[in-house]
């Protein structure tokens, strides 16, 4: 496996104890067992009453024992591959990956500092950014290509995904039709069967609170038709898509995360599947769902806990918040989201650069990122990790001794970390007017990258005519 994908593992922090895991893991099982969720698609309808499921018109109650078979079915890990067929993403355990998006309803021009719209020219330039970025492992294109039709948009920023980087990323489908595009481009530059070297997930949405829509039970159809991993994330805000309670809340998405993967299941036993859940809140000063708060980060973390504990791949987000600016908020929220989703081991931890309650992407944020979770990785990474006392080095050197000109230094001071971004520097006095800030030297580093930006995919001519092919088939 490549090192540009090495995970972040080390320290765990639990926030829950055993009493609270099992009452929100059995309050999960009582969601799906007594109240059941909404499901009007006929196909999922009979496979699920073949399953042992009690469906009453457009109600389906899954019993305890069907959901806990599923999971049983279901692998604890989940490879993923680069788009180059290298092993990437080993989604198992406490190795946490950090995924950037590439789009947004608005884009905040690095160079200007104004909103704008979201292009696909702007969305290729953000897939090389992020190309070359260590510490972003995956991408998510979510289709706001505003220069094309909203049916298209998703395609074409899958499409540009596939043009300028290997990476895998996680698909965002709106629906059925948007999910074969995204497969047959993906088959077509896949360099081995896709099936047995998956680089993309796909992202599918149950609606909060209990609702399974027909074109998302039939992408999650699909998915284990076609053998394509799959994660199902719900996207919930106590106060008014889910009651104002922390277990409650967590409880209710991971019933509606569990609901795709027993229907999963049912098809394609011992597929991949990722569990997921998006909880916060409605703010109620704003109206606003909060992707800065810290309830969002709290019970993404306590969903991560019982994935872990259920022994599935699990879902997580990070380095992301409401500030519509790089600014210092921006920062805050990205790096309190980062510590905690890395901490509580969730794998795939994605939105990473989108802002404003995910209306604002900031490719400067990206950048910062990829610093902080370098950062992460130097500092949760080495917990617990002691090496070799030099007892006899420090009885050479002696009382009132130096070790800038020993040999030892030299042979391991560059396993210090030296960053990119945060300064170092001595202070000087020379005045505050001339010491250049993090966010000057971020936005410089990003506004002199699309400047040298020549645009030119990587890939090779053949595949990007059948990737134009295939657009172009489903316009």
């Amino acid at each position: 496996m490549s090192s540009k994908y090495s995970p972040l593992e080390g320290v765990r922090l639990n926030l829950l104890g055993k009493g609270e895991m099992e009452r929100i893991e059995t309050g999960a099982y009582e969601i799906l067992e007594k109240i059941g969720m909404k499901l009007t698609e006929g196909k999922t309808k009979v496979i699920l009453d073949g399953a042992g499921a009690r469906i009453e018109g457009d109600r389906a109650r899954l019993p305890r024992t069907l959901v806990e078979e599923s999971i049983e079915k279901t692998p604890d890990s989940l490879d993923l591959y680069d788009q180059a067929g290298e092993k990437a993403l080993e989604l198992e355990g406490d190795k946490s990956y950090f995924g950037a998006s590439i789009d947004g309803p608005n884009l905040l021009d690095p160079d200007s500092g104004k909103y704008q719209d979201c292009r696909e020219e702007d969305i290729g330039q953000i897939v090389r950014l992020v190309d070359g970025l260590s510490n972003i492992s995956f991408l998510m294109p979510a289709g706001f290509a505003t220069d094309h039709d909203s049916q298209m948009a998703e395609i074409v920023s899958t499409k540009q995904c596939l043009l300028n980087t290997d990476k895998p990323f996680v698909a965002i489908t709106e629906s059925l039709e948007d999910l074969k595009a995204v497969h047959q481009m993906a088959r077509a530059k896949a360099k081995t069967p896709f099936k047995d070297r998956p680089f993309f997930v796909n992202y599918a949405e149950p609606i909060s609170p209990l609702i399974n829509p027909d074109s998302s039970v039939r992408k999650v159809r699909y998915c284990a038709e076609k053998e394509i991993p799959l994660l199902y994330s719900p996207f919930l805000a106590m106060g008014a898509t889910a009651p104002q309670g922390f277990g409650t809340a967590v409880a209710q998405a991971t019933a509606e995360s569990l609901f795709g993967l027993v229907i999963h299941q049912q098809i394609d036993p011992g597929g991949s599947f990722v569990l997921g859940g998006m909880p916060s809140l409605m703010d109620m000063n704003t109206a606003n769902f909060s992707y800065g708060a810290p309830e969002l980060q709290v019970m993404s973390s306590a969903i991560a806990e019982l994935g872990h504990h259920l022994g599935l791949p699990v879902f997580g987000t990070a380095g992301t918040g409401d500030s519509k600016l790089f600014d210092g908020q921006a920062v805050v929220e990205a790096l309190s989201s980062a510590y905690l989703a890395t901490l509580s081991g969730a794998n795939l931890i994605h939105d990473v650069g989108l802002f404003g309650s995910a209306k604002i992407l900031i490719p400067e944020m990206i950048v910062a990122m990829d610093e902080i979770i370098d950062l992460l990785r130097n500092t949760v990474s080495r917990v617990g990790t002691v090496e070799e006392l030099e007892i006899g080095l420090l009885e050479e050197v002696g009382p009132g001794g130096e070790f800038v000109s020993h040999s030892h230094t030299l042979d391991n001071f560059k396993s210090s970390w030296y960053p990119r971004f945060l300064d170092r520097t001595p202070f000087n006095n020379e005045g505050s007017e001339n010491i250049e800030s993090f966010f000057d030297r971020t936005n410089k580093y990003v506004t002199d990258f699309f400047e040298s930006d020549e645009g030119i995919p990587a890939l090779d001519r053949d595949t990007q005519e059948k990737l134009e092919l295939i657009q172009s088939k489903f316009a």
